[in-house]
């Protein structure tokens, strides 16, 4: 997912993009890591540098090792097939030992060589794959020839068969070229399903595919999905009550991507209780391409031992390091359940929709001993604009609004007897269950509008994720059942702010000296008044979201107003801000200084900072772990060629393919996780080499395959100029690939 704008937060429901990783002519890279460098800096400073710095290079060794490891199993299977049929193998190597020259410099073809009895072994010096010499087979076409001439015992071309080399490839009957060439991707299957039985017998951890939350006015939350559900089946995958949230993920984006329209079944269990869905993806507001449906994982009930609360919020005040890694087990009178599959519900559930009450909090800390405080509502801040409230975009089926008729499209006036609804005014008010609510709604345009009035009895809720959604496009009340856009149009000014900055003076002729009800925003500019203030918020937002607001934080769809406002929460008071707004009709530009302040309004988070939920799939005995291993290459197997397929239909767009960059980030970030991990993601790579290797495509193990089989109809072998042009032809485009995949990895690293 691209760097968010915003704060650094899990977007679960958001589907995981698809990194297919080509490894044509088994086409590998090894790690080129540029992150090495600031931490080799560092460590010219002190010796917790040096330790980064070396604690980062047996990372990049690790994931060296497992790439090198999955490239040598393949020719190992291509050697030993080779030799039990007698074929002379002259060399074996992983990487390719080529010429590589910058100008005067002259690069080693080699990083080490050996030779052991007929065979030479070594690593090349370009990290891409690797390969097997065997006598008589050449994969460059403009070698085959003296190859072929190589392995003639006489200059004469008739009765082939019988003057070739005994211990050549050509030599051997057809059935054992086919075992030899299928050697490699045999081997990898092996070795892929290995890899996943060894990481289950010692335990996989996971992030379970459990209901934390939905996403405000997404699909999952329209359905009606509560929080607590254990997701068990997505689309046609079977029954699995361990599925790992990353799988369901994986199915969703499959699912959105093959059909953007076609309801994907989701089935969750609830205790005993089986529940069915239908939902149709929906695209992400910051990246159409990757689907959703809303499901977000779930919150542990420990707190962060790093970070157990927010810089500059009501739970900073009270909690201490002390409290770092704490468990809670109640609040108020209530004692949260241990057994349940989320216990932290109830009290996710107080602190949204309760925000203006104090919350007595019992807590077993990390030294076994029980603690209580209480956490304060947090005061919202703002810089004196309240913004106007957007059109219903979506309802809760069976809830409260759609009960009452409310309908997508209509626009709220009031609520109750208040006319000056903003787009806030709903979310940070305590839930009130015991009151109907009169709604007034505006339905259709011009002269055709009217207004209806609506009442709505409010519906108890678990109500565990913000009211806003995680791209902040998006806000919901549950209680009441709907979900709106908010607007950047300002609806209110409640504080002038300081004196217009010097710059709207001469941003146009026609320009006013402060900001308007009506008045749209498009920009802010945060000025910090010291670097304390700076570094106070900077760990806890992306380097993106630091530079817009220092820069410019256009307001729109990559940059909503919902993440603006959950940003300024983490500014210090007196901040300032430059707001540049533009006026209609006239698309007048007005630009004004603002101050971040406290509001007269209590915030649906008070900064309390929980650790996700996690889980271990251990095998209880080695046939289980076989067992499981198998599944596992299963489908690793089916989503490479479920990929392929789509991609084929055109159903994946370019950018969701990877190369050997890719390969070596997402390799990185599993071994950062352990052995475990990191052998999941070789049986990943391992099922994703075997496939992409076999595809009937002249060079790789599946062309040489598609010859060998006609050869077996024929009787004959193929032409040799036409084998060798295919060859070419097929060299030539792997080479074209690779350098697409090699562009698209660069690109997405910018």
């Amino acid at each position: 997912m691209p760097d968010q704008p915003y704060l650094q937060r899990g977007f679960a429901g958001l589907a995981s993009p698809v990194q297919l990783s080509f490894t044509p002519v088994e086409f590998m890279s090894l790690p080129v890591d540029w992150s090495l460098l600031p931490s080799l800096l560092a460590a010219t400073e002190d010796t917790g540098g040096i330790l980064a710095w070396l604690q980062s290079t047996w990372l990049w060794i690790q994931v060296a090792l497992g790439i090198g490891l999955v490239i040598f199993v393949h020719e190992l299977g291509h050697f030993l097939a080779a030799k039990t049929f007698g074929v002379k193998c002259e060399k074996f190597y992983v990487g390719f030992d080529v010429p590589i020259s910058i100008g005067p410099i002259k690069f080693p073809r080699t990083l080490g060589k050996f030779t052991y009895g007929e065979t030479e072994y070594g690593i090349g010096i370009l990290p891409l794959g690797g390969y097997v010499k065997m006598l008589g087979q050449d994969d460059d076409p403009r070698k085959a020839e003296e190859e072929a001439q190589r392995i003639r015992q006489s200059g004469e071309a008739s009765d082939a068969e019988e003057k070739l080399d005994p211990r050549s490839y050509p030599a051997k009957p057809v059935w054992q070229r086919m075992i030899i060439i299928s050697a490699g991707v045999v081997m990898n299957v092996i070795t892929g399903v290995l890899f996943a039985a060894f990481a289950f017998f010692n335990g996989v951890g996971y992030t379970p595919a459990v209901v934390g939350g939905v996403t405000p006015g997404g699909p999952a939350w329209q359905a009606g999905i509560q929080p607590g559900g254990r997701v068990v089946s997505v689309g046609s995958l079977e029954d699995d009550s361990q599925l790992p949230f990353s799988e369901m993920q994986l199915k969703i984006m499959e699912a959105g991507m093959e059909s953007s329209e076609t309801p994907v079944p989701v089935r969750l269990q609830y205790g005993d209780d089986t529940r069915e869905y239908q939902l149709v993806t929906q695209a992400s507001p910051i990246e159409p391409d990757r689907r959703m449906i809303g499901i977000q994982s779930a919150t542990g009930d420990t707190l962060y031992p790093e970070l157990p609360a927010m810089p500059n919020s009501a739970a900073a005040d009270v909690v201490t390091d002390a409290d770092a890694g704490a468990k809670v087990i109640g609040f108020d009178e209530q004692k949260l359940d241990p057994e349940a599959i989320m216990p932290i519900t109830p009290l996710l559930t107080r602190i949204h929709t309760a925000p203006s009450q104090p919350i007595k909090l019992r807590l077993a800390r990390a030294d076994q001993t029980e603690h209580s405080l209480t956490l304060p509502p947090q005061q919202a801040k703002d810089f004196g604009i309240q913004f106007k409230i957007g059109p219903i975009k979506a309802l809760m089926q069976n809830g409260p609004a759609e009960i009452a008729g409310m309908q997508v499209g209509d626009q709220i006036v009031s609520v109750g007897d208040d006319t000056d609804v903003d787009a806030y005014q709903l979310l940070l008010a305590d839930v009130q269950y015991d009151e109907p609510v009169k709604v007034t709604v505006r339905r259709g345009e011009g002269n055709a509008s009217e207004e209806v009035e609506l009442t709505l009895t409010p519906q108890r809720v678990e109500q565990t994720m913000t009211p806003v959604s995680a791209f902040g496009e998006m806000m919901s009340v549950d209680s009441l059942g709907f979900a709106y856009e908010p607007t950047a149009v300002a609806s209110e000014i409640l504080a002038s702010g300081d004196a217009t900055s010097p710059a709207a003076e001469s941003a146009t002729a026609n320009s006013t000296e402060t900001i308007q009800a009506g008045d749209e925003l498009r920009e802010i500019r945060v000025q910090f008044a010291n670097a304390t203030d700076r570094e106070s918020i900077e760990d806890e937002l992306s380097e993106t979201a630091m530079q817009a607001l220092t820069e410019g934080w256009e307001i729109g769809p990559s940059m909503p107003l919902g993440n603006l406002m959950e940003t300024v929460q983490l500014l210090p008071l007196g901040t300032k801000i430059i707001v540049t707004a533009v006026r209609p009709p006239n698309g007048t530009v007005v630009e004004q200084t603002l101050t971040v302040r406290q509001s007269e309004r209590f915030w649906y988070e008070r900064g309390l900072n929980f650790a996700p939920v996690e889980s271990i799939q251990k095998a209880d005995s080695l046939g289980m772990a076989l067992a499981l291993g198998v599944r596992e290459g299963k489908r690793r197997m089916a989503d490479v060629g479920r990929f392929l397929g789509m991609l084929v239909r055109g159903k994946v767009k370019a950018k969701f393919v990877g190369g050997p960059i890719r390969i070596a980030q997402m390799a990185s970030h599993q071994a950062e996780k352990g052995l475990s991990a990191q052998l999941m993601f070789l049986t990943m790579l391992s099922m994703n080499l075997a496939i992409l290797n076999f595809l009937p495509i002249p060079a790789l193990d599946g062309g040489h395959m598609v010859f060998l089989t006609a050869e077996l109809i024929r009787g004959k072998k193929v032409d040799e100029a036409m084998e060798m042009r295919l060859t070419f032809v097929g060299v030539l485009a792997l080479l074209a690939l690779m350098i697409f995949v090699f562009t698209n990895d660069i690109l997405n690293l910018l």
